[in-house]
């Protein structure tokens, strides 16, 4: 059992500590803290089975810090260190789920007592988690996906404790990635909301690679009131904890022997909170009752956007994409309709920025923005990484001033590729079959300097890179950003920057 003290005493934490090791050799204390702050650090490290912590400490006191402890997803057990003047803590300990107050100074009888009681606890936690010797929550995960050398084992397990006659409900609560350090904390909630219903049968996964955590649930209630007791329940609470983005779907079971064949299903209601929110509780009925339209690319919103991005126009821009997210709330689509939709969106944008960038195109698209449409649940999600490229757009384009034209744009990208080798303004020009005068008459119109100025700037800022790694010499960094010349590289980079390379390195 991994146990963490936190005890702004000095004594009193390590004389905690040696009565401990005193108890049993599978007591391990995997931290002492002397504040709350210091336990929360310690806490999210740890991750202890057990944490012993005095109330009144500086900076943070015990029972705040177990308040986020808890908040963070983390359930472990609690006992309180305390005086008798403590006592008016003991409501606030309850609520926070509080194991046991040990009085100071701590005896060895009482820490004996009150160990015992809580390795019976520890013990019959991780009991109710094995099923013949095999985690719990890899049984059901394995039976949805199909896979695992253990599968038909795994089926038969829950076979064995399943009442045929009662009900049977496949229930996924969709996490969002965000949720997964506390995934431990919504089992919790599923623990009590199966206890609050006094539902024995139940199996639970939490599956990482989908942010799904599904649930099989065996009881008598029937259909239409336990999703009720989902929504008013089960929802409820998660909300009131502050999992605003998690959903909830469920599939009525007819038999266990479609459980095998479910997870495609499972994953098809996963997508419609698209269209209903987050705080309904999807299932095939509710779907049954919509008029669903036909989505149709609208054409004309994205050839606003991508004249806005040509353009440069930031606001437009923005104004462009609010209407194509409007246009998919406007009507009642089939999701993954709207997901394809986006994506052909999202795609028509990286196009036209590989056109004016190629570097921001290859960014992106090494980000998996595409995917991460692909695999979104919620209107909020894709909602999200809509704004996220747009405003990735709206940076680039600030990056480069107010670049409205090809040319210029074409210029920026050779330096940006070529910059270390000896460019010229008539080498770029020649390339693309303008005057030098023609090219430079751009450059400063649009970006408000020459194209010298600006070659010496996108080089320095190069060489401010390669300084702060230090594994370089000062002639070597000069040839790696185009001059060939260390004593002029020290002379220009002082003048964009104040100091000597030298200087900046020892700086920074």
């Amino acid at each position: 059992m991994k146990i963490l003290i936190v005890e702004d005493e000095v004594n009193a934490r390590e004389g905690l500590g040696n009565l401990l090791g005193k108890l049993s050799d599978n007591y391990i204390v995997c931290g002492k803290a002397s504040d709350g702050e210091q336990g929360l650090i310690l806490a999210k490290e740890y991750k202890p089975d057990l944490i012993f912590t005095d109330i009144e400490m500086p900076k943070l006191n015990g029972l705040d810090m177990i308040g986020k402890i808890k908040e963070d997803g983390q359930d472990p057990y609690v006992i309180i260190l305390s005086g008798y003047s403590d006592f008016k803590y003991a409501q606030k300990g309850i609520k926070l789920g509080v194991e046991e107050y040990l009085l100071k100074p701590i005896t060895y009888s009482a820490l004996k007592s009150s160990m015992e009681q809580i390795e019976r606890k520890f013990s019959l936690k991780n009991d109710e988690l094995l099923v013949e010797g095999i985690p719990k929550e890899e049984i059901l995960g394995q039976v949805l996906l199909n896979k695992g050398r253990n599968l038909d084992k795994f089926y038969k397990i829950i076979e064995s404790n399943v009442k045929q006659h009662e009900n049977m409900y496949l229930v996924n609560l969709y996490l969002r990635d965000e949720y997964e350090e506390k995934s431990e904390f919504i089992i919790k909630k599923i623990y009590d909301f199966m206890k609050y219903y006094k539902i024995e049968i139940f199996y639970y996964s939490v599956l990482k690679e989908y942010n799904y955590l599904p649930i099989f649930i065996n009881t008598t209630t029937a259909f239409l009131e336990f999703i009720k007791m989902l929504k008013y329940n089960l929802l409820f609470s998660l909300r009131e904890s502050g999992f605003s983005s998690i959903t909830v779907s469920v599939i009525h079971l007819n038999g266990l022997d479609e459980i095998r064949s479910s997870f495609n299903e499972l994953q098809r209601l996963s997508k419609w909170p698209i269209v209903f929110g987050n705080d309904e509780i999807i299932y095939e009925e509710l779907i049954s009752t919509l008029k669903i339209n036909q989505c149709n690319y609208p054409r004309e919103i994205e050839n606003e956007v991508l004249k806005s991005i040509k353009n440069n126009n930031q606001a437009r821009l923005v104004d462009s994409n609010e209407k194509f997210s409007s246009y998919l709330k406007a009507n009642v689509y089939d999701p993954i309709d709207i997901i394809d939709i986006c994506s052909k969106y999202i795609f028509s944008i990286l196009t036209v920025s590989k056109g004016c960038n190629n570097d921001f195109y290859t960014e992106l698209k090494n980000e998996g923005i595409l995917d991460s449409i692909k695999i979104s649940c919620t209107f909020d999600e894709l909602k999200e990484r809509l704004d996220y490229v747009i405003d990735k757009v709206g940076e680039k384009n600030d990056d480069e001033s107010t670049v409205n034209s090809l040319i210029v744009r074409k210029a920026i990208n050779y330096i940006k590729e070529y910059y270390s080798d000896k460019i010229s303004l008539e080498e770029i020009a020649d390339g693309m079959n303008i005057t030098p005068e023609y090219l430079s008459r751009l450059f400063t119109k649009e970006l408000r300097k020459s194209f010298s100025d600006h070659l010496k700037e996108f080089r320095i800022e190069k060489a401010k890179e390669l300084l702060t790694n230090k594994k370089m010499k000062i002639y070597e960094i000069a040839e790696k950003v185009g001059y060939s010349d260390s004593k002029y590289f020290c002379k220009v980079f002082k003048e964009y920057t104040g100091m000597a390379p030298k200087e900046y390195m020892k700086f920074y």
